[in-house]
């Protein structure tokens, strides 16, 4: 393996695998070569022409797919796909229950951003967790604890007792399931994944995200008009035990992060103290951590927790416009992800980082002053690609620092950052409520161009991070 100067993740420069591996059947690298030339064999001439005719860097093929050559990434991506069509289901519902109860900005933003509380406190406890146990068989517990959340408040909204504090909790308890969550699946992707594939395994991770994320919730809204909030919880309580039994699918010889060994109190908290301690040390970390600080306080909550607000209010088109505009962002997420998963060799991720949190501001304002529909379609799908691949790039590269033992409590480090999506909620929110969605999407965008400002110069770091082979693990 060649070790690049300005590769994220160490690998094979794209199309040297393929050189390597290439049989008598493969297809041909370029679609000339000098020697099937009829010409002077001068060897100057023949080196004059290679060189034109083979220009260094030129791949034979992409690398879109390449994490799926492991048949446990397979499992964990269906996984992911069946947990994240429950998910997007539960946005739709929730959202626009929440708008039908209170009529209130504010009250909706926070149901569909609560979730997120509990990450605050619980993610490194949560990472801390995933360390020590089998993470399938915590994802699987996960899973079922959501799945028999979604059936006992289908039974209170069947009953006619559903009311926004009752919404308030159940998405609360919802949520305390992503502190282990997130931390889990993400180092279980880490074990599962060689590093060279981390960038594409964690797009293709988001491509699956992304394409429930365009299915479900156009069928979710047309379902909701129909059929009503209850039936759908349901619906999701069944993929979401799917998710618990695909996920025991998977086959490991041996979890090096996991640490079964029986654990006082006081030496989980020293676990937790050493993670902590291993994250003040690195300055990347805690600039790609406060840098996701600014996407779910200022992007995330200001676009889609004010969705259903815009759909009501802004477009006037219903919970089955709201489908069709998640819809539209899960387009544009999946768009994002294939083209992420198919330029696995990033130079220099932090600047990428930085372009992406830039771009997303100015795509903010133009949703603000825009009152079109079919523009808020595009808008909202190139806010969502842009998001996502904001988020795989940054998940990435913090896990190709970690090394394994401190994989799982440092990642539930990082995802503290999105626990602070309830205090982006409340600020977007209560924004809208004085000034309306569209004024409020623009604040954000202003927010979010003073805080680049900022971030360039505390965060020089990430702006010229790279990840060298030797520095993983």
């Amino acid at each position: 393996m060649k070790k690049t100067e300005s590769g994220l993740i160490p690998g094979p420069v794209i199309g040297e695998q393929d050189e390597k591996n290439s049989s008598p059947h493969a297809a041909p690298e370029y679609i000339t070569s000098p020697n099937n030339l009829n010409l002077d064999s001068d060897t100057h001439s023949e080196k004059l022409l290679e060189k034109i005719l083979k220009p260094k860097g030129i791949p034979r093929k992409l690398h879109t797919f390449d994490a799926f050559h492991s048949r446990n990434y397979r499992f964990l991506w269906l996984t992911t796909a069946l947990f994240s069509s429950g998910f997007w289901l539960q946005q739709v519902v929730v959202g626009w229950l929440a708008y039908e109860i209170t009529g209130s900005p504010l009250l909706t933003s926070m149901a569909l951003g609560l979730d997120a509380l509990p990450i605050l406190v619980g993610a490194p406890f949560g990472g801390l967790i995933s360390d020590k146990f089998d993470k399938k068989i915590l994802l699987s517990i996960i899973y079922s604890y959501q799945a028999m959340l979604m059936i006992g408040y289908s039974v209170v909204i069947a009953m006619g007792y559903a009311n926004i504090w009752n919404l308030f909790i159940f998405v609360f308890l919802v949520g305390i399931s992503w502190v282990i969550n997130d931390p889990a699946r993400m180092s279980l992707l880490a074990v599962i994944v060689p590093r060279k594939n981390l960038i594409n395994a964690f797009a293709l991770n988001s491509m699956a995200f992304s394409v429930m994320r365009l299915l479900v919730p156009a069928a979710g809204g047309f379902s909701l008009a129909i059929f009503g909030p209850a039936p759908l919880f349901v619906v999701e309580a069944i993929l979401m035990f799917s998710a618990a039994a695909t996920i025991m699918v998977i086959q490991l010889d041996k979890d090096s992060s996991v640490d079964n060994s029986d654990r006082s109190a006081d030496q989980l908290l020293a676990d937790l103290k050493s993670g902590l301690t291993y994250v003040i040390k690195q300055k990347t970390i805690i600039g790609l951590t406060c840098m996701t600080v600014i996407m779910v306080i200022l992007v995330m909550p200001f676009v889609h927790g004010l969705m259903p607000v815009y759909a009501a209010e802004v477009f006037e088109v219903g919970p089955q416009g709201l489908g069709l505009l998640l819809s539209a962002s899960g387009l544009g997420s999946l768009i994002g992800t294939v083209i992420l998963a198919s330029f696995t060799q990033i130079t220099r991720p932090g600047k990428i980082l930085f372009v992406l949190l830039g771009f997303l501001g100015a795509l903010m304002a133009t949703l603000a002053i825009n009152n079109v529909y079919s523009v808020a379609m595009i808008l909202v799908m190139l806010l969502s690609g842009s998001m996502m691949s904001y988020f795989s790039i940054s998940g990435a590269t913090v896990q190709g620092i970690l090394p394994d033992r401190y994989r799982g409590r440092v990642t539930g480090i990082y995802m503290m950052a999105w626990g602070l999506i309830p205090v982006g909620s409340l600020l977007a929110g209560s924004i809208a409520n004085v000034v309306g969605p569209q004024l409020s999407t623009l604040i954000g965008s202003s927010l979010i161009f003073i805080s680049l400002i900022a971030a360039t110069y505390c965060f020089k770091g990430v702006w010229k991070y790279r990840l060298e082979e030797d520095s993983v693990g």
